[in-house]
């Protein structure tokens, strides 16, 4: 299933906000911000300062790092197992779950590592201090040469109601054709010419979620200045 939007940038117009999500462009440089308030973030805070203090920040990177490569070399081994249709003891299937498992335990893992860094308090050093004050501000910039996405936490002290605000980078995808591609024309909502409105530079394609894809195209006419971007959302069918 796909969905298909539109954000269209009129003469004159730079900055629109639509469904709570702000987009602004900067037509001398071509940059798209895009700007949104996120939902508060479902941390383990019940199991990992239980597994950090019990075992320490060390066995749980160690966990995360074996339970990483195990996922990959299980996943290479399915990948031999069905070029080479080779009748052994591990089935497909056993191979898939099992990469899948060590997958899981691997993302979780990390997901404790990142908390602990994060919530450790600056000012009185208590580890798994800090906690969400108000929902994070999502923030994804589009340049010819990379496609950033930032997530900023506001962040308070339970034992010390000390302040911060954390800015962590998570996605980041550096382009490389950054070159206009002037294609797939057609005509301009704003002057009315047709083939006017080209899509003049590479596309930005990320997943968003386990089963989305967001593509991301950017139109210019080539007439009157008109500008307008497409968001095209895929969804992957899980049942």
């Amino acid at each position: 299933m796909s969905i298909h939007k539109y954000v269209e940038f009129p003469v004159g117009v730079n900055k629109k906000c639509i469904d709570d999500v702000c987009y602004e462009l900067d037509r001398e440089t071509d940059r798209l911000t895009i700007s949104l308030e996120g939902d508060f973030n479902s941390f383990p805070d019940k199991l990992a300062p239980y597994l950090v203090n019990r075992f320490g920040l060390g066995m749980t990177k160690l966990i995360k790092i074996l339970t990483m490569y195990s996922s990959i070399l299980l996943f290479f081994l399915l990948i031999l197992e069905m070029i080479l249709e080779k009748n052994s003891s591990l089935s497909p299937t056993m191979l898939f779950f099992a990469s899948l498992t060590f997958f899981v335990i691997s993302s979780y893992m990390s997901e404790i590592e990142n908390y602990y860094n994060i919530s450790k308090c600056k000012k009185c050093g208590r580890d798994f201090a800090y906690e969400e004050i108000k929902k994070p501000l999502i923030k994804m910039v589009s340049t010819y040469d990379k496609f950033e996405k930032t997530i900023t936490r506001y962040m308070k002290c339970r034992y010390c109601n000390n302040k911060d605000i954390k800015t962590e980078i998570d996605y980041k995808n550096s382009k490389s054709k950054s070159k206009k591609v002037n294609k797939n024309r057609k005509t301009c909502k704003g002057c009315g010419r047709k083939l006017a409105l080209a899509e003049y530079r590479y596309p930005d394609v990320h997943q968003e979620y386990y089963n989305a894809f967001r593509t991301i195209k950017h139109y210019k006419c080539t007439s009157c200045g008109y500008m307008e971007i497409s968001i095209k959302y895929d969804y992957i069918a899980t049942s």
